[in-house]
């Protein structure tokens, strides 16, 4: 007759150490299922079958921070609602490169530069130009200092430059 568990089909046999490990590993794993139970619903209550097995309550012990009654939780909700709400009209007036968002899209506003009241916008060219009239303006404000005070000192950046006096 042959074995049934000798045979070349047979499934491999584990060994008494490897059933033992796997055994351990197991056991380990459902201890950590159990803590990660705990951990993950405190309010399931512990299970003791010690009857000598006592505790102190955290919240009644005489050293327990003070806890606040529920008007004053309420106050302090309403306060922080109003900081949060007073912080954001801060940010929107702050920012007003930020854009206005909305959900409604009945939502409509006016242009303030596009209102019959507004002053009159300059075109880019006539921009140009101003900004033209300006710099040439701050030149010769500059040269007129520079003839009127000859006792301001010559100021430049360049390490390099040499000049002679005139009396020496």
């Amino acid at each position: 007759a042959r074995c049934y568990f000798d045979r070349v089909s047979a499934p491999q046999q584990e060994d008494p150490e490897e059933a033992e490990y796997r055994q351990q590993v197991l056991e380990d794993a459902a201890a950590l299922k159990s803590l990660a139970v705990d951990f993950a619903h405190p309010e399931v209550g512990v299970v003791t079958s010690d009857t000598t097995a006592t505790a102190h309550c955290y919240f009644d012990r005489a050293s327990a921070p003070e806890q606040e009654d529920l008007e004053a939780a309420e106050y302090r909700r309403q306060v922080l609602e109003d900081a949060a709400a007073l912080k954001k009209l801060a940010v929107d007036y702050a920012h007003p490169e930020l854009g206005v968002v909305t959900s409604d899209p009945t939502a409509t506003a006016r242009c303030y530069f596009d209102r019959a009241s507004a002053p009159e916008q300059e075109d880019t060219e006539e921009a140009d130009y101003r900004r033209q009239v300006l710099e040439d303006a701050a030149a010769l404000k500059k040269l007129a200092v520079d003839y009127a005070h000859p006792e301001l000192g010559v100021v430049t950046s360049d390490p390099t430059p040499t000049a002679r006096c005139y009396f020496d």
